[in-house]
């Protein structure tokens, strides 16, 4: 049986499994996807995060300036 499988595999078009696949849904979901995640990629960090970030930054190392005072 699995001989016949592979046989009607080696004869199905290439075209073929592609047009299946694009008849998917799950693949047309995870193709959004791709190209939502791409797009977010590309987006530049918002201002006010980093801004954020900085003072974050700016109070870890306080932090550690008061730890090491201390010694």
């Amino acid at each position: 049986m699995n001989e016949k499988k592979k046989m009607s595999d080696e004869r199905t078009p290439q075209g073929a499994h592609n047009q299946h696949a694009r008849n998917d849904p799950n693949w047309i979901i995870s193709q959004k996807l791709k190209a939502y995640y791409a797009s977010v990629e590309e987006e530049g960090i918002p201002d006010k995060f980093l801004d954020l970030l900085e003072k974050l930054d700016a109070t870890e190392r306080a932090a550690k300036g008061e730890d090491t005072a201390d010694e």
